[in-house]
């Protein structure tokens, strides 16, 4: 009986240390990935916080450099202005510069004013009471031109390229290339022909005295 005793006592006490150690090693098992989390958990937010510190860092030395370059930009524009009296002066220069070319202008607009009226007191001069001395050559030019005038006038008016004619042959020829063919009109009414020939001489007539009052 104590044999039985002690084999059942040894044989709970074995049962329990095995509870135990389960316990134990199931304890162990939860607690690291517990204190995982908590490590992976605090770290993310470690970083997250070196990256947000980390931006925040390049945004400042970009505004740093900015400003910097800004200050430098300024200061070179500084020593690159002049001073305020240099300006004034450079002001002054090309006013007075503008004077003396306004003043040399007028001396020689004065200067050619004088030589043309020598030159025209030489050219005309009075003899007795109203007569006076004219150049040749300025009417020479003038009859020159009229002449050239009156030759193109004559030459596209009736030169051998244009086509003129009177009404009655412009009648004549109608009459003898339409389909009424008939006589010439000045054989029809001589009467007609009579009158045109007149009108044709008085206008002939009138064209000739113009010519000759153009050219006198």
């Amino acid at each position: 009986m104590a044999k039985l005793q002690r084999g059942e006592s040894e044989c709970e006490l074995e049962k329990g240390v095995r509870v135990s150690v389960e316990m134990s090693d199931s304890s162990e098992d939860e607690g690291p990935e517990e204190v995982a989390f908590e490590e992976s958990r605090s770290a993310a937010l470690k970083s997250e916080e070196e990256k947000l510190q980390a931006a925040k860092r390049e945004k400042e030395l970009l505004k740093e450099k900015r400003r910097k370059r800004q200050q430098f930009f300024q200061e070179q524009k500084k020593k690159r202005l002049l001073s305020d009296t240099l300006l004034e002066e450079f002001d002054t220069v090309p006013q007075k510069q503008k004077k003396l070319s306004d003043d040399r202008d007028e001396e020689k607009d004065n200067k050619q004013q004088k030589l043309t009226k020598s030159k025209k007191k030489k050219a005309s001069r009075s003899l007795q009471g109203n007569c006076s001395v004219m150049r040749l050559k300025d009417e020479s030019a003038d009859s020159s031109m009229q002449q050239s005038a009156m030759d193109f006038i004559q030459a596209r008016l009736y030169g051998s390229g244009t086509l003129r004619t009177t009404n009655a042959e412009l009648l004549s020829l109608e009459k003898k290339r339409g389909v009424k063919k008939g006589a010439a009109v000045q054989f029809v009414n001589k009467k007609w022909g009579a009158e045109q020939k007149a009108k044709a001489e008085k206008s002939n007539k009138r064209f000739i005295h113009r010519q000759k009052l153009v050219t006198t």
